[in-house]
């Protein structure tokens, strides 16, 4: 009798063990989807209070992966007039504060009398545009779904202030006959339109971007380079300055043929020149159309600050069998022309020191033969004399 209670008690302590055994995990699992819950509680609460604050400033919301919104908003107007062309407008009308506008919209500034004008038009979260003086520029459309952002220039100096993590591509400043692209951080623009073509003043003052016009390519401009860039009508010719800081230029030399000795192909290549543009240093491309098959002819020739020129090349577009190839002005020929200039002058110099003192042997020369004849003429006198006495 004893056993048998004994067994049901330890049957029952069993039962309870394997209970709270099963009871634990049950518990667990429990907790975890409440606190996930819990968690996408707060997720949910953060994101309703940013879209509160998005929408308290007046921003369209946006999607964490996109830098722009899909309109563009005049942010701000400081003692200015800002007038906007809409896509499909029939002209020109006022621009007002807080208000969106399409991509593909023109924005032109008029500062006012009472002060300094400032203009701010932004493109999304920590992007945007000031002005502060006289200006006009011009957004670009895109396609839906396109992340990427144009902006032009066509008068005035602009200011352009991106995040810095910006990826490659998504905001490009255009001209006539460059582009800026991969812009990130902050950048000024100074553009203006002349009697013969244009020119432009490209300012990085945090971050950077890349520059690329016809024959000629930035690989990159960092902080605190800046550049002048003047083209005139119909391309012909283009110069490019160094003013701030040292940029890579790549340099177009047209096509060049060249052979495999393996398989004995020959092929053409493009060649590129590789030119460090300092301040002071120049770039000056001139274009050409060829009366025959009208085909573009390029020269382009490179200066160092003193003015000396460094390279030059001549090429046809597309054709390798009219390439001068570059003719470089080299450190050693530039001696060599010093050194007989030098030579030169020194010959000079002495063929006159040689010619002096000759000039004055002859002189006492001739003054010995004058003595000599006064002499004479005494000696003539004295026999004179005798002959008499």
């Amino acid at each position: 009798m004893k056993v048998t209670t004994f067994a049901k008690a330890a049957a029952s302590a069993a039962c309870a063990c394997i209970l709270v055994l099963l009871a634990l995990p049950a518990s667990a699992q429990d907790e975890a989807p409440a606190q996930a819950a819990g968690d996408e509680e707060k997720t949910e609460a953060a994101e309703g209070e940013e879209k509160t604050e998005a929408k308290a400033e007046g921003l369209p919301e946006a999607k964490q992966d996109k830098f722009f919104f899909p309109l563009v908003r005049c942010d701000e107007i400081r003692d200015a007039t800002v007038e906007v062309f809409k896509p499909g407008a029939e002209g020109w009308a006022p621009a007002y504060e807080k208000k969106f506008y399409p991509l593909g919209s023109a924005f032109r500034v008029v500062p006012g009398a009472a002060g300094p004008a400032r203009v701010a038009v932004t493109f999304g979260t920590g992007s945007r545009v000031l002005v502060t003086n006289a200006a006009e520029f011009a957004t670009r459309p895109v396609a839906i779904g396109d992340d990427a952002r144009f902006l032009e220039l066509r008068a005035g100096r602009i200011e352009v202030s991106l995040p810095r993590v910006l990826k490659d591509g998504l905001f490009t400043v255009a001209a006539p006959y460059f582009a800026c692209s991969n812009l990130a951080g902050d950048s000024q623009f100074e553009y203006k339109k002349l009697d013969d073509g244009d020119e432009a003043v490209i300012r990085v003052v945090t971050g950077s971007l890349a520059v690329k016009g016809s024959h000629f390519e930035i690989v990159r401009m960092g902080a605190a380079n800046r550049v002048r860039i003047r083209t005139t009508k119909d391309e012909l010719f283009t110069s490019i300055r160094g003013e701030s800081g040292d940029c890579l230029v790549k340099l177009d030399q047209g096509l060049v043929a060249q052979k495999d000795y393996e398989t004995g192909e020959t092929k053409d290549i493009a060649k590129t020149l590789d030119f460090q543009l300092s301040p002071l240093c120049a770039i000056k491309i001139y274009r050409a159309t060829s009366p025959i098959g009208g085909r573009r002819v390029v020269s382009m020739m490179t200066f160092a600050p003193n003015g000396q020129m460094k390279n030059r090349c001549a090429f046809a577009e597309n054709r390798s069998n009219v390439n001068s190839g570059e003719l470089v002005v080299t450190t050693s020929a530039i001696k060599d022309a010093d050194r007989k200039a030098s030579d030169s002058e020194a010959e000079a110099t002495e063929a006159v020191e040689v010619a002096a003192p000759a000039k004055k042997d002859d002189e006492g020369e001739a003054a010995s033969d004058d003595s000599k004849e006064d002499d004479s003429k005494k000696e003539e006198k004295k026999e004179d004399s005798s002959d008499d006495i």
